[in-house]
């Protein structure tokens, strides 16, 4: 009987390179699809939809002009999107966005499944380790650009290579390949300079076929991208000057990456989604197990240490340093990586079978113990996917959007509101935002942002924002003062205007009268349309000091203004012109400013406080507090009501970051919704916002928004 390292069970002998090729391929399929079901929207994913989008209606009305003059997203050429364009094609159009881009997904996962099929082709070991690749996996499970030009550039090096052995079709096919490569995304094209290399290695070669090999390339790159169909010297040139505009943009330099940026990215795996990639990737793995091997591809000349020098060149020169670039380098880093292990191997096994070293230095546990073992790393394995997938079902409608996937300019919500149709307005710290969106993204194609250096802004620090429908005015508040914009003068509410001393907006409501009322650090202002006025109470100076929210209840016969205050809650009774104080400092119930105030359908108002629990008042107040409620902290920093009725709080703590939200139904239960329940990343919120289709806004501190779109058959929330 043959003895085994470790006395490791033997591997049965049907298993061959075909049964591994088809396990990795197995692998990289599922990864792929849990990639492409959990991996949250990125910022260009939007825009390649709508460019799809945009294809397939010139194709359907067989509009050939249209197609070839198309303007948008120029820079690149048009084959990817073409192929993103096949799902609006095949269907009617859909009003779940969300199915075009699983669709769209599919197709980058299905080419980046082929890439791992090839790589492992040319070495088993680095068919896996590209399985497992994060940033890999991210790229080509996403509507980006990257899955096809990196399959074509791994194939058209893998059918180079065949075709020296193997005839001149694998060489056409590789030049076919590279007219991919450049109808798909410029920057892959570097890998011309690795199949040169490869080329000028063959023992027979002639300057004939290097030219037939341009040619097709050529063609076929002609041949896919239809926006070089006509004009096409300017049309690249218009590319190429994009991009040197593109580099010095402010988008581009407001990240200040380094030169030496790129190895950071291919040195670290994906950090940002850890509940998509919770299980073991290879990025580093791959990347130092490569950099032990290059040594030795460059002693024996390989075409992978040209590729893996000239890429890390390539990225290093090209000034945008987007992490989605290093995937013209993952190929060759798990085939490094993977000849390797193989070069070790070889190198080990025939000094083994010699000596039998290993056999004398291992010990020999009793074949039991790896059943034994395989069984519980099976049984551990199991329910770590079966957690991992309860949690998946639990993110299902949550999506995050911050500065590195969406149009946001700060990461500092203050606060959500409605402005136009489809518009969403943000309160940000660096400025007012207004986002315009459509079928493909919450964004749209109009994002406007203004701040001190395009608008009349008095602070970059926007606190409030609030827009009247009636006579289509936005109000701005910020730290030092008010503004109003009408889509085309801006008008300035400061001191002088307004009267106020301490003039920070801490929140902003309009009532059906077109009343303005104004929160400030210094008591509550109203503007009729023509003048401003402070409202105080003769008998009371509480309304002398901050106001930290405002809302006016104008319904059956009332007509209160409700303020949250330092100390409490005051109301303001306009039809009897009588103030009502609720003190709540100082007494049982803790001190604690109230932050935000709601008004329900019902009537109700809700009180919420900083560190004083959650206030309800239906004639008489009832409070909920971490006493008598499932809270874990006192600190509530927002609420709203949902279209169905149950009311959603947003929670922080009192001495750490962070937070949760939790909703009250309608039989008076409470739902808590943070990492371990839903797909809410705990961040601190700032403010809950419902769009007209009944999407969950919520503004957080620091953590840009955080959008949740669910509903049961019944129309409640699940």
């Amino acid at each position: 009987m043959e003895d085994r390292i470790l006395n490791l069970p033997k591997i049965p002998k049907w298993w061959g390179k075909r049964a591994t090729i088809f396990f990795i391929v197995v692998l990289s399929v599922i990864l792929h699809a849990w990639s492409v079901w959990q991996l949250p929207v990125d910022y260009d994913e939007p825009v390649y939809l709508k460019v799809a989008s945009d294809y397939a209606g010139f194709i359907k009305q067989g509009d050939l002009q249209g197609l070839i003059h198309y303007e948008e997203n120029q820079e690149h050429p048009a084959l990817v999107k073409v192929l993103y364009s096949i799902p609006y094609l095949l269907t009617e159009k859909n009003s779940d966005s969300s199915f075009y881009l699983f669709a769209a997904r599919s197709i980058s996962a299905l080419f980046g499944v082929l890439a791992v099929f090839v790589v492992a082709l040319i070495n088993p070991w680095a068919g896996f380790f590209l399985a497992l690749h994060s940033m890999t996996l991210k790229y080509t499970s996403q509507v980006y650009l990257e899955a096809v030009p990196l399959f074509a550039m791994v194939f058209s090096v893998y059918a180079l290579l065949r075709s020296e052995k193997h005839g001149k079709r694998w060489f056409y096919l590789s030049a076919i390949s590279l007219g991919i490569i450049a109808g798909s995304k410029y920057p892959y094209l570097f890998i011309i300079v690795v199949l040169g290399y490869i080329w000028f290695q063959f023992s027979e070669k002639n300057i004939y076929d290097a030219l037939k090999f341009i040619i097709v390339s050529g063609i076929t790159f002609f041949m896919i991208n239809p926006s070089i169909w006509a004009d096409s010297v300017n049309r690249l040139l218009a590319s190429l000057i994009f991009h040197g505009l593109y580099f010095q943009s402010t988008h581009v330099q407001s990240y200040a990456y380094a030169w030496y940026q790129p190895i950071i990215y291919i040195s670290t795996s994906v950090q940002w989604y850890p509940q998509v990639f919770f299980f073991f990737t290879s990025d580093e793995f791959v990347f130092y197990v490569t950099i032990f091997g290059l040594y030795f591809e460059l002693k024996e000349k390989k075409w992978t240490a040209i590729w893996f020098f000239v890429g890390l060149l390539f990225l290093f020169a090209w000034p945008t340093k987007w992490p989605q670039y290093t995937l013209i380098l993952s190929p060759v880093l798990a085939i490094i990586a993977g000849r390797t292990l193989q070069r070790g191997w070889n190198w080990i096994k025939p000094r083994d079978d010699y000596w039998n070293y290993l056999d004398a230095m291992l010990p020999k546990p009793p074949k039991i113990t790896w059943w034994i073992i395989g069984i519980f790393m099976l049984v551990l394995f199991g329910g770590k996917v079966g957690y991992e997938y309860q949690l998946a079902l639990a993110r299902r409608g949550w999506n995050s959007y911050y500065m590195n996937n969406s149009p946001l300019v700060s990461n500092m919500i203050n606060q959500i509101n409605i402005g136009k149709e489809q518009e969403i307005l943000f309160a940000t710290d660096k400025g007012l935002l207004v986002w315009k969106g459509d079928a493909d993204s919450l964004w749209g194609e109009s994002v406007t942002h203004f701040d001190q250096s395009n608008s009349l802004i008095p602070s970059n620090r926007v606190t409030s924002v609030s827009y009247n429908k009636n006579n289509e005015i936005y109000w701005v508040g910020t730290d030092n003062g008010v503004v109003s914009f009408d889509g085309f003068d801006w008008k300035i509410y400061n001191q002088n205007s307004v009267g106020c001393e301490r003039c920070q907006v801490n929140d902003i409501a309009i009532d059906s009268s077109n009343f303005v009322w104004v929160g400030m650090n210094d008591g509550i202002y109203f503007y009729d349309g023509s003048l401003w006025e402070k409202l105080t109470d003769p008998e009371g100076k509480i309304t002398n000091d901050a106001i930290n929210s405002v809302e006016r209840q104008k319904s059956n016969g009332i007509d209160k203004l409700w303020l949250g205050t330092y100390l409490g809650v005051s109301v303001y009774d306009l039809l009897e012109n009588s103030w009502t104080h609720y003190i709540w400092a100082d007494n049982f119930f803790g001190w604690g400013g109230v932050v935000d105030i709601n008004i329900l359908k019902d009537g109700s108002v809700i009180a919420n406080t900083s560190g004083g629990g959650i206030g309800i008042f239906k004639d008489e107040w009832t409070f909920y507090k971490n006493s008598n409620s499932p809270f874990k902290s006192n600190t509530v920093n927002t609420s709203i009501q949902a279209p169905d009725g149950s009311i959603w709080f947003g929670f922080g703590y009192p001495t750490e970051p962070g937070g949760y939200l939790m909703r009250l139904d309608s039989e008076n239960e409470w739902h808590r919704y943070a990492a371990n329940t839903s797909g809410y990343l705990e961040s601190e919120p700032l403010d809950l916002f419902f769009d007209t289709e009944g999407r969950l806004w919520v503004a957080t501190n620091g953590n840009g928004i955080q959008t949740f779109y669910r509903q049961s058959t019944n129309g409640g929330w699940k």
